[in-house]
């Protein structure tokens, strides 16, 4: 099993972002107001653990995401982590993750996040043009990428993992190219890489629909980037294992391939979910109310068992199957064709693999179906076409 914590504090909301979070004021900037949060989730991994069981489980993972998780102070996670050792065991080899925003990435508080545990970071570069990151509402500048990346390698990362957005306003060609060549001069363990949606949500979609100047690149132009991104990280020994990521060897993000290989998980926070499999084949699925009120308010409310407006499903047979399908197809190991062919018809498959978007992999004597470059540009409508 894996942990994740969602932190929805930020110091501002980026102009980007569809995920929950909350831009917090100076005021609320306080020890007192982290540490009334850090009691939700505890009481929440509490009532989770007692409702399905959990105490004691293997974790092999846990992640703190956000959100800015660097925003909170340091004993809030020596704190968490110790509760989270109390009530369930944390194997040896566990992969221990904080999302940094390069702004909030100090030395003293990497060094502080290493003697607790924490064996991974993943840090929000997104690009390296002062325009760009103007633009989409990011905080930082070069320098503090490459001084969190610096105090991470100081406090004795060995693990580090840098976040790219593909296509964000201003990131002309040859902005893009600098971006790549400035995250590869900096050697990480590992690479996220996301091709820019303007989800409604975000200031983003308010700006692209006020038509107010700003370009916005095109999809074509988004995946010709996205084409130019993987041919430079394969020149560079890195292994494109699933569609926005990239690592060394030995390096890829297991709290991701736990998500992806549908292993259970803990999600704890607003906006968190969880998955859990329980007996005669139940796979339950619950989803936490993205408002932080509404959550504290469940998670307070003993008779809701923190399900008051939350969302939870039992999968069926159809989405368990279709699951398997697409998120098995997001990675570089594919599905079984053997396995696949169950489900949808071998001629769909062949026009796929004919039209260069699928392709067959030997893995262990037996062929697997993997989606190409092109493929995975195209991978939305290929799910849509392919799922039972």
């Amino acid at each position: 099993m894996n942990i994740y914590i969602h932190i929805p504090f930020c110091k501002s909301k980026c102009n980007y972002c569809s995920f929950y979070s909350i831009p917090i004021s100076r005021s609320e900037h306080n020890p007192a107001y982290f540490k009334y949060y850090f009691n939700l989730l505890i009481k929440e991994m509490k009532n989770m653990s007692q409702k399905f069981s959990l105490r004691d489980s293997p974790v092999n993972g846990i992640y703190f995401g956000g959100g800015t998780p660097s925003i909170m102070p340091a004993d809030f996670f020596s704190g968490f982590l110790r509760h989270i050792e109390n009530n369930f065991k944390i194997m040896d080899d566990a992969e221990i993750t904080v999302e940094i925003n390069p702004e909030s990435g100090d030395f003293e508080k990497l060094s502080a996040l290493k003697s607790f545990g924490v064996n991974r970071l993943s840090i929000g570069a997104q690009s390296f043009n002062p325009d760009v990151l103007r633009t989409a509402g990011r905080i930082h500048n070069k320098e503090d990428i490459y001084d969190t990346v610096s105090n991470a390698k100081k406090a004795g990362f060995k693990n580090i993992s840098l976040d790219l957005i593909i296509g964000l306003p201003m990131q002309i060609e040859n902005v893009f190219h600098n971006d790549i060549g400035q995250i590869l001069n900096m050697e990480p363990e590992h690479i996220s890489a996301y091709m820019l949606s303007v989800e409604n949500n975000t200031e983003f979609y308010k700006i692209y629909n006020k038509n107010n100047g700003i370009t916005f690149a095109s999809e074509e132009r988004i995946a010709g980037y996205y084409e130019i991104l993987c041919e430079f990280l394969d020149k560079a020994d890195y292994i494109h294992y699933e569609i926005s990521n990239f690592s060394k060897p030995g390096y890829e993000s297991r709290h991701n391939m736990n998500y992806w290989k549908r292993g259970e998980y803990l999600g704890l926070g607003p906006s968190a979910s969880s998955f859990f499999k329980t007996g005669d084949r139940e796979e339950i699925r619950k989803t936490n109310v993205s408002d932080l009120s509404i959550y504290t308010l469940n998670i307070l409310d003993k008779s809701k068992n923190g399900t008051g407006t939350d969302f939870t499903e039992v999968l069926t047979e159809k989405d368990k199957i279709n699951e398997e399908i697409f998120l098995s197809l997001r990675t570089n190991c594919g599905i079984s064709s053997k396995r696949l062919i169950e489900f949808v018809k071998p001629d769909i498959i062949n026009d796929f693999i004919n039209a260069g978007l699928m392709q067959i992999k030997k893995c262990r004597l037996n062929d697997y179906i993997v989606l190409t470059v092109e493929g995975m540009l195209l991978s939305s409508e290929i799910f849509a076409r392919i799922m039972v």
